[in-house]
């Protein structure tokens, strides 16, 4: 059975509570990223959003258009803007259990979690990309 660790992304892009909005956005601009964890001294403590940006920032296409930026942004910290309550998973969960919860909970990734500390990220596409495997010797892609 298949478990977070095997189909968890490891190459994670992070940001810190004291890090400015500014500075989230810039990074899931150029990760082409949805979600940044946050970490302080490599403990998980927090997750933003692009949901979290566009609430604070007003705009649907700030991951997109930068020529809406704001200098405000360089003034808010993280922290004040990302989710605190977080479900996490440990690196041996099936990854049944994790597609389950991204169903039910309606978001998208799940950091993975080891002795406190972030070791990685479960997204859809993680799971989709597990599940086309097999696939991949039949299917032929145009």
């Amino acid at each position: 059975m298949n478990t977070a660790a095997e189909i968890m992304t490891t190459d994670l892009v992070t940001v810190e509570p004291q890090n400015s909005v500014a500075t989230a956005i810039r990074l899931m601009r150029q990760g082409q990223l949805r979600r940044l964890p946050v970490v302080e001294d490599g403990v998980l403590v927090g997750i933003v959003t692009a949901g979290d940006l566009r609430r604070v920032s007003g705009l649907a296409s700030v991951l997109k258009d930068p020529s809406q930026d704001n200098l405000f942004w360089h003034h808010i910290p993280v922290a004040n803007v990302m989710s605190r309550e977080l479900i996490t998973l440990s690196p041996d969960t099936p990854i049944s259990v994790a597609a389950h919860l991204l169903v039910e909970r309606k978001i998208g990734g799940l950091p993975v979690v080891q002795d406190g500390r972030l070791v990685g990220i479960v997204t859809a596409s993680d799971l989709l990309t597990t599940l086309m495997e097999p696939a991949d010797a039949w299917v032929a892609v145009p």
